[in-house]
């Protein structure tokens, strides 16, 4: 129900090491958003507990440290091969064929080239949820993730260097079930002014009135 209802969700292609290095993850989560900009902000979720972590959890609780990328549409098969059941040292990285950049400021995890954005992380915090349905069982963890440094392809942003062109971005989101949703089509909308689109405190009462 919330998977599909809650529609797009923005993916969250998320590189990890373990804190030795040995091992390294790519993998694709949706419980994913930006959820301030000063300082930069990002949560992801994952559906595990601490004591049984998914390998990129178990990487960033391990490392605190992460690349998040942003899937486009022309890796996303690429992408999507790499939430494969592999099991713990063996690297998504092999089976996606997409290629690692070890050149990252402030983290040591690799960034994946093809993607157009790429936010170099570090973990501020996480917090485990227990089970509503299933009591005394641990079902979540929540990591709020800071971003570091940012990797934009010099076609995609703008002059000034703080717009990125969805036309060129071309993000893919998740939908319900094994559906994921393209970017087609975008539009502007002019935020609404208090004064000269509602007419003030007097427009207000009119607009309140029915008048």
């Amino acid at each position: 129900l919330l998977i599909s209802g809650v529609v797009p969700r923005p993916i969250a292609f998320l590189s990890t090491r373990s804190a030795d290095g040995s091992v390294t993850n790519l993998a694709p989560f949706s419980y994913f958003n930006m959820v301030n900009h000063d300082p930069p902000l990002f949560v992801v979720g994952f559906a595990a507990s601490v004591d049984k972590p998914k390998d990129s959890l178990k990487c960033l609780l391990e490392s605190k440290e992460c690349v998040i990328n942003i899937i486009s549409e022309g890796f996303l098969e690429a992408a999507n091969a790499t939430s494969v059941n592999a099991p713990y040292g063996k690297s998504e990285w092999d089976v996606s064929g997409l290629t690692p950049v070890s050149d990252c400021k402030h983290v040591k995890a690799a960034r994946v080239k093809e993607a157009i954005f790429s936010i170099e992380g570090v973990l501020d915090s996480f917090k485990e949820y227990d089970s509503r349905a299933t009591p005394r069982k641990k079902s979540g963890v929540v990591c709020i993730i800071e971003g570091k440094n940012f990797w934009v392809r010099e076609d995609a942003i703008n002059e000034q260097r703080n717009i990125i062109d969805p036309t060129v971005l071309r993000p893919v989101s998740r939908l319900g079930g094994i559906t994921y949703g393209r970017t087609t089509e975008v539009l502007e909308i002019p935020r609404a002014d208090w004064d000269k689109n509602i007419g003030g405190e007097e427009g207000y009462e009119k607009i309140k009135n029915g008048q």
